[in-house]
């Protein structure tokens, strides 16, 4: 198995495009300390990784021709069981922070997490998943506004808003007072700023993909980083695609510099 995961990529992508970086997660009881111990490596604060009894959720995921994924996991109950037991409780420290990404999670968990965040004055970028998209789309609609930005995947506003086409989703979703980044795979992405003001297509950056897995959290990490940093919303969206470009250039996280070693048991 590699480390994966939304937040780990999130996190890497944030740190290549040069922020400080705190990773707030949970992981199992059998999670490697090398993967760990590599991310701070790495400069990632990994101090508020908490580790909780049982295993780590794994996930595998599968690709079309089409760049379409899909993960089996997301029907099985054991899959919800250990997303539900792994969320993580942020502190009450928030007001350290320029921007907090909220990583694709339960819509009650994402609720609790706004609440929190508005307490602190601290604005939001937020990803999400297929799966949690199909468990409750209207509750995440109504969550949207509460967002500074949000970066939804092609596949997440199709099942969020069936029977409206792409741009106008993205237009639609822009309306909410939210900045929008339209993840788009292989034909890059459309930003749209609050209120639909200004709307510009990226094209993706060339890139020999290896692995497309993790490419679009690496985006959403770089873009807060930048964004948060006082970049243009535009122009840190043109550049956060070059980190999530890059993200694919090796197998697993390789390419964002988390290289690990494979674990080998000997009897």
């Amino acid at each position: 198995p590699l480390p994966g995961g939304a937040a780990l990529y999130a996190a890497l992508g944030a740190r290549h495009a040069g922020a400080a970086v705190s990773l707030d997660a949970c992981v199992g009881d059998d999670y490697p300390q090398t993967w760990l111990e590599a991310l701070g490596a790495l400069g990632i604060d990994v101090s508020r990784v908490q580790r909780r009894a049982g295993p780590t959720r794994s996930t595998v995921l599968r690709y079309d021709s089409d760049g379409r994924r899909a993960s089996p996991h997301f029907r099985e109950r054991l899959w919800w069981e250990r997303t539900r037991a792994l969320v993580p409780v942020v502190g009450d420290d928030l007001v350290r922070v320029d921007a907090l990404v909220a990583c694709p999670m339960p819509l009650d968990s994402l609720s609790a997490l706004l609440q929190q965040a508005a307490a602190a004055g601290v604005p939001v970028v937020a990803d999400t998943s297929e799966a949690f998209v199909s468990d409750d789309p209207q509750r995440l609609l109504q969550l949207v506004g509460q967002l500074a930005v949000f970066a939804p995947s092609l596949a997440e506003t199709r099942l969020l808003l069936p029977q409206v086409d792409d741009d106008a989703a993205a237009a639609f979703l822009a309306r909410h007072g939210v900045h929008i980044l339209h993840k788009r795979g292989a034909q890059g992405a459309v930003a749209v700023t609050a209120r639909g003001t200004e709307t510009v297509r990226i094209s993706a950056p060339p890139a020999r993909v290896v692995d497309p897995t993790g490419a679009g959290d690496a985006t959403v990490g770089a873009l807060a980083a930048r964004w948060a940093g006082g970049v243009d919303f535009l122009d840190a969206a043109t550049a956060a695609l070059a980190t999530g470009a890059l993200a694919t250039t090796a197998q697993g996280p390789a390419a964002l510099g988390l290289v690990t070693q494979p674990q080998v048991h000997l009897q």
